[in-house]
C-alpha cells in the first residue's frame, strides 16, 4: 500500500489539518476517511485495542468525518448529509466485504491486513 514514509507524512498532514497539507500528499479527506472505516474494520477482526485506545481512534474518526462530510457536500451541492453518509457506506461496504475474505483465507498476519493495523495504531495516536 503506502510506503512508511507517505504514512509519516499522511499523519504530518493530518497532524497539520490543513487542506494545503493533505493536498501535499494527494490523499483527500474522503480518502483519508475511507482509511479510518477500513482500519476500524481490520482492528475490529484482529485487535483487541483497550477502551482509551478505541476512545482516541473514534474521536479522531469523527473529526474525519465531519469534515469529509463537510468536503462531499461542498463537491455534491444539493447533496444532504444523510445521502452523504449513506455514499460512504455503499463505497465501502465492498472492500469491508473483501477485507473480511482475506482475513478468512489468509488471517490477520496478511501483509494488507497488518498495513490497516498500523494505520489504526497511527489514526488512534493523531492529536488534531
Amino acid at each position: 500500500m503506502f510506503a512508511f514514509a507517505l504514512r509519516a507524512g499522511l499523519a504530518a498532514a493530518l497532524l497539520a489539518s490543513t487542506p494545503a497539507a493533505l493536498a501535499q500528499y494527494k490523499l483527500d479527506l474522503v480518502e483519508i476517511m475511507r482509511l479510518f472505516f477500513l482500519a476500524e474494520h481490520a482492528a475490529k477482526q484482529c485487535l483487541k485495542p483497550d477502551q482509551q485506545t478505541w476512545a482516541r481512534f473514534e474521536a479522531n474518526r469523527r473529526i474525519v468525518v465531519v469534515r469529509s462530510t463537510q468536503e462531499m457536500l461542498k463537491r455534491k451541492p444539493g447533496a444532504t448529509v444523510r445521502q452523504v453518509s449513506e455514499w460512504y457506506a455503499r463505497s465501502t461496504v465492498p472492500v469491508m466485504e473483501h477485507m473480511d475474505a482475506i482475513i478468512r483465507t489468509k488471517g490477520c498476519g496478511d501483509p494488507r491486513i497488518q498495513d490497516l493495523l498500523r494505520r489504526f495504531e497511527i489514526q488512534a495516536n493523531l492529536q488534531f
